[in-house]
């Protein structure tokens, strides 16, 4: 059994999120949602550069160790992440995943697909007070996820807007075309809490709904600005 990574790619949008993507599938990744972001450099900086504001593609992949270690060392001598300005790429590994459906759709593309691996915590992070979850639904759908994660303690998220760029390949859940706009939703949560927030999600959202939701944590080493959380501490 091995376990699982969350892999997180941003570069700039003008390399083309497409050439990454093809990238990805070529080398063993085939579902990737991609969303936009910008970069932070000031006013000041980029005015005295000559640039303008930069563009940003943020690509979020489940991938396996063995995916993990080629992707990576491809990222260098392929697609040369480490010259100035084209972008970054980190690897967390996963606490857990909402269903081996979900698991499979997000490591190979097809939901009935059998995998050899499973979700196994890092030993470090065992005792990790805080986890990411991570939901991935059909656009839309994000009331519907939220509130299934309120009923269940959870407090509010971020939403970012994605494309699926596996969908095309990835055949149905449960009967229904998985569409390939999505919404990416993080919610940070205590880890008592992580479970029943994730197995409500599955329940009123999952793969057997019109939300088709995904759903996947990450455990968290410290977390800042959580006042109704730490506020008994």
């Amino acid at each position: 059994m091995k376990r699982l990574y969350l892999m997180i790619t941003i570069t700039n949008r003008v390399m083309g999120s497409k050439r990454f993507v093809d990238f990805y599938r070529a080398f063993g990744a085939p579902v990737v949602f991609t969303a936009l972001g910008r970069g932070t450099a000031s006013d000041e900086v980029l005015s005295y550069l000559g640039l303008e504001a930069t563009e940003k593609s943020v690509m979020l992949s489940v991938v396996t160790p063995a995916c993990k270690e080629v992707l990576m060392k491809e990222l260098v001598s392929t697609m040369h992440l480490t010259n100035p300005g084209t972008g970054i790429a980190m690897c967390l590994p996963l606490s857990s995943i909402g269903g081996r459906t979900a698991m499979n759709y997000l490591i190979t593309g097809n939901p009935e697909a059998e995998p050899d691996v499973e979700v196994k915590e890092d030993e470090s992070m065992k005792d990790a007070a805080y986890q990411l979850i991570v939901a991935i639904a059909n656009q839309g759908y994000t009331d519907t996820v939220m509130g299934a994660a309120r009923s269940a303690g959870a407090h509010g998220g971020t939403i970012l807007h994605a494309k699926s760029t596996g969908a095309e390949d990835a055949g149905k859940f449960f009967g229904m075309s998985i569409a390939e706009e999505r919404e990416i939703i993080l919610m940070v949560v205590p880890t008592g809490d992580k479970n029943t927030v994730m197995q409500a999600i599955m329940a009123q959202a999952g793969a057997h709904t019109e939300a088709q939701a995904v759903t996947f944590s990450v455990a968290l080493e410290d977390v800042a600005g959580l006042y109704h959380i730490n506020a008994d501490e």
